[in-house]
């Protein structure tokens, strides 16, 4: 019997680190009723991550039969180790990062990432799940993101410097509904988890969330939007890194150092106001949403489901 698999990848800053965490913290649980999730952090991981070697099928060197391959072993592995029945697999950056760079047109290398996901699973039973956002949240979320990683780039430079004119979640969407069978791809709006977590897991995941029972419902809180005051120390810090390190390693390491024992410990202080997009440009972004959220039609959760207990 074919092996189900069920990808998750993406978007970011829609929950999906949470989720992750909530499957992991249950991987006993989720065992015992056949399914099967990677680790999420490093620490965890083990050699021949499944989400890993996915994430990495769109380097140049890995576009090639041999490594197709190397994935089905690795899953049929898995299985045979294990006696699941569904693998598990969110990895938000499957399709790529939504901008490459200043001047990168919005999620760019979807179309090339999903051919190559589907040439990867083509023996396997595949349920795709995707999260779309509102613009003008997301993308301040997204630019928070990349400054707690290293990024010393102003939010202002932020907004004249990336191309929104021309960004749609249209293009990852059509991607996936083009390569995986399009009843089986998932599309959801983020606001409808921000309504109700539970009731939207629920609708995204059956029989995952079924598999969980009363633990479904102890959902982790991961990935806490800071204020702009923490946004810039992080910035400050990077700016620096870059300023005293002879190269990217060190800059790397110094930045890693300084996030990890002083910045993240001091993230639960933070009570500074959140980053907004500015109100003119606001206002276009989420009339642009509106219109591409009908265009797409993601699914809604459903009130009796969302409320059943």
């Amino acid at each position: 019997m074919k092996a189900r698999i069920i990808l998750h990848c993406g978007a970011p800053k829609t929950g999906s680190t949470s989720f992750q965490h909530l499957l992991y913290a249950n991987r006993p649980l989720l065992l015992e009723k056949g399914f099967y999730c990677p680790a999420v952090s490093r620490k965890k991981r083990v050699k021949d991550d499944i989400r890993i070697l996915l994430g990495e099928m769109s380097k140049p060197e890995n576009d090639n039969q041999a490594y197709r391959f190397r994935i089905g072993e690795v899953i049929e592995q898995i299985r045979a180790e294990t006696g699941c029945h569904t693998l598990i697999i969110s990895n938000e950056n499957l399709l790529g990062k939504p901008f490459m760079g200043p001047r990168r047109k919005f999620y760019e290398s979807a179309e090339e990432r999903a051919e190559r996901l589907h040439l990867a699973l083509q023996d396997y039973d595949v349920d795709v799940r995707f999260v779309i956002r509102d613009y003008a949240g997301f993308l301040p979320s997204w630019y928070v993101q990349q400054v707690r990683m290293g990024s010393a780039m102003r939010f202002s430079e932020f907004l004249r410097g990336y191309d929104f004119k021309g960004m749609s979640w249209e293009a990852p969407v059509s991607a996936l509904r083009r390569h995986f069978e399009p009843g089986r791809v998932g599309i959801f709006d983020h606001a409808d988890m921000i309504a109700d977590p539970i009731g939207f897991l629920r609708t995204m995941f059956p029989d995952v969330m079924a598999a969980l029972g009363d633990k479904g419902r102890e959902l982790p809180n991961k990935n806490i939007s800071i204020g702009s005051g923490m946004v810039e120390r992080y910035r400050r810090w990077s700016a620096l890194a870059t300023r005293i390190s002879p190269n990217p390693r060190w800059r790397a390491r110094i930045h890693q150092i300084g996030r990890r024992y002083a910045l993240l410990p001091l993230e639960r202080f933070s009570r500074s106001p959140k980053l907004v997009m500015p109100e003119d440009m606001a206002a276009t972004l989420k009339a642009r949403y509106q219109t591409d959220r009908d265009a797409i039609a993601p699914r809604r959760v459903q009130p009796a489901l969302s409320s059943a207990v």
